[in-house]
């Protein structure tokens, strides 16, 4: 579409556009509304710039007559032959700030708009966020505000620009392109921000073929309800994955079923040697088996009433068999089951204490929901929870996430009652719009952690949106924009819903640790408490004379654990402290163990710990350890998750 036919395309939309005139190469146009910007309009030429087909700031006909001539030999030079297809579009110049908005068809997200500071500096900067398509005013602005030029609508120079003003033109936007679906990329660049408004200086639009948009199973049956359990390829042998699920499993208040071919007793159980010989119906059933089998299996629990299938196995996607989990999709829409899987690591639920991982056996139960695509990385995190002390009250290990995805599992998350935060590590993301959606709509805290930052697809550039959609920006920044964290550190992951905090406190027995700690703290946003009179007064009472009088709060080098204790009890009286680091260094005179049993006292505030040692420090760690107290053992680490 040429750009005079998309001005009064918008025009009929409700958006504001220059005065404008269109006109022949020979002619000689009457303009009334100088000064203007003249420019070619052909389908020969996309980006006008590139072929100095773009002239800005003529005052006067002569002007404009030397102008014309300019950009058509300077397009005849780059070998693009001009006829009678071709035109001139002349427009009004406007002066104002200059904003970005494009639209673009993201493989992923489906239609995102982005948002910017505009003009020469668009590529220059990119300073740009990432807007859904539905997302409201309040996510619209939150976005806005994460950008550099958002300092424009606190006042600059003398002049206020309101936020609102863009929202709104962002709503307009929004309307216009749920009206045309077919518009695949939009490009409106400059749009030109002064007191009369919002004004479309230029712009391109791409139509093409409406995006057929995939279909969501409905009344699925909830994942997490589980009460007569099929583990089928429960092995005897210890090396074997059916052996951990099974073995794993005892703890369950759940009916248990194992099943091998080959019959007898596992773990102490009678196995049986079909699924057919199973007298009650299966809701749950977990396959260790090779993947060959599989579709035998899952006819037979077909059968049986299957609602939840745990697909360990491997041998699908990863080895490149696609064709097979079609097949497994089509049987689970068919049925009306729901797979975790293949390729995982197996699922967890404390509500039942129901363990069907091949992983640790050790798990605290919580109130964190963990979903993974990564079995290894899940069962690395399972094993450093345990030794912090962290629980679960669910874990999913995704695999290939064939059939449930990340936004339907919140759903259901929603509606547990023992899971208080989700915490996600995601390597690939299927239905955008659906966990874009579930993510607005959670009731509660979701963090993430994203792999894969290159971009997540490649684009052939039609405008400048081309060059500036695909990528990891895009996904933090809608992410971010619905509410949900995203974390830089995967072990945030673990830390982050239980240590959530802005105003930390640093006690310590050494300046220098304490000093690198503050700048760690610093960073990442956070903030130092600072110390008021009373509270400084209270510290003078219980410190030596000579310490620094300020956060961190240095009670010196020869400092026990009675100084420690004095301290910490002083400080759950500051009610804007959200966090207190505790650091610990090995002097002559530091009795750590009696500093670790401190930390089982119940105390009001969060408390980390973090022993700066080694040897010296084994015992009280240890004793930590074997409290589920979290403590650390470096500066970096103990800030990673802020």
């Amino acid at each position: 579409m040429l750009e005079s036919q998309i001005y009064k395309l918008l025009t009929e939309n409700g958006f504001r556009v220059p005065k404008f005139y269109r006109c022949q190469l020979e002619d000689t146009p009457q303009v009334d509304f100088f000064p203007i910007a003249l420019k070619i309009e052909s389908k020969k030429i996309v980006h006008k710039s590139d072929f100095g087909a773009v002239k800005v700031h003529i005052s006067s006909e002569k002007e404009l007559l030397e102008a014309k001539q300019e950009i058509i030999n300077s397009i005849e030079e780059k070998g693009v032959e001009l006829d009678s297809s071709d035109y001139f579009l002349i427009t009004q110049m406007i002066d104002g700030f200059e904003f970005f908005v494009g639209v673009v068809d993201d493989d992923v997200f489906g239609k995102i708009i982005l948002f910017g500071e505009g003009g020469v500096f668009l590529e220059l900067h990119k300073d740009i966020c990432y807007i859904d398509l539905y997302a409201d005013s309040k996510e619209i602005k939150r976005s806005i505000e994460s950008l550099k030029i958002a300092k424009l609508f606190k006042g600059f120079r003398g002049h206020t620009f309101d936020i609102e003003e863009v929202v709104e033109f962002i709503r307009l936007v929004q309307s216009f392109v749920i009206k045309n679906p077919t518009i695949e990329e939009m490009d409106f660049n400059p749009v030109i921000f002064n007191s009369d408004g919002l004004t479309i200086v230029d712009s391109r639009i791409k139509f093409g073929k409406e995006r057929v948009k995939s279909l969501a199973r409905i009344h699925r049956p909830n994942f997490f309800e589980n009460q007569n359990i099929a583990i089928v390829g429960a092995s005897s042998n210890y090396t074997k994955v059916g052996y951990a699920v099974a073995k794993n499993s005892l703890a369950s208040s759940c009916n248990l079923f194992f099943v091998n071919g080959k019959g007898g007793k596992i773990l102490d159980r009678d196995v049986y040697t079909e699924i057919s010989k199973i007298k009650e119906d299966i809701d749950t059933a977990v396959l260790t088996i090779p993947s060959k089998f599989v579709f035998d299996i899952v006819d037979e629990l077909i059968k049986k009433g299957l609602k939840n299938l745990i697909i360990i196995s491997a041998g699908f996607k990863e080895v490149g068999d696609i064709e097979s989990e079609n097949r497994l999709k089509e049987m689970a829409w068919k049925h009306n089951f729901n797979i975790i899987g293949p390729n995982c690591l197996g699922y967890y639920n404390a509500t039942t204490n129901l363990n069907l991982t091949f992983g640790t056996s050790h798990i605290h139960k919580g109130d964190i929901a963990f979903i993974s695509q990564s079995g290894a990385v899940l069962s690395a995190l399972m094993d450093k929870a345990y030794k912090a002390g962290i629980g679960f009250s669910h874990i999913i290990s995704a695999g290939n996430m064939v059939d449930i995805d990340f936004g339907e599992l919140i759903e259901m998350l929603n509606r547990e009652e023992s899971c208080k935060y989700i915490c996600i590590y995601a390597e690939g993301i299927t239905d955008g719009k659906r966990f874009l959606q579930s993510l607005r709509d959670s009731k509660k805290p979701i963090y993430i952690f994203k792999t894969g930052k290159s971009e997540l697809s490649k684009k052939v550039a039609f405008s400048h949106t081309g060059n500036l959609s695909g990528n990891y920006n895009m996904f933090k920044s809608l992410i971010r924009s619905v509410g949900s964290k995203i974390e830089d550190n995967i072990e945030a992951l673990l830390f982050n819903p239980i240590i959530e905090c802005d105003n930390i406190l640093v006690i310590t027995n050494a300046g220098g640790p304490a000093s690198i700690l503050s700048d760690y703290i610093i960073d990442k946003g956070k903030k130092l408490y600072e110390l008021n009179d009373r509270e400084l007064k209270a510290l003078d009472e219980v410190l030596p004379f000579n310490w620094p009088r300020a956060n961190p709060i240095d009670i010196i080098g020869d400092a026990m654990s009675d100084r420690y204790e004095k301290s910490l009890e002083i400080a759950q009286g500051f009610k804007g402290v959200e966090l207190i680091y505790l650091i610990i260094t090995p002097q002559f005179m530091t009795d750590s163990l009696n500093i670790a049993k401190l930390l089982t006292k119940k105390w009001d505030k969060k408390i980390i710990p973090i022993f700066l040692g080694g040897e010296s420090f084994r015992e009280s760690m240890e004793y930590l350890y074997q409290n589920n107290i979290i403590y650390f053992d470096s500066l970096q680490d103990a800030t990673s998750f802020l």
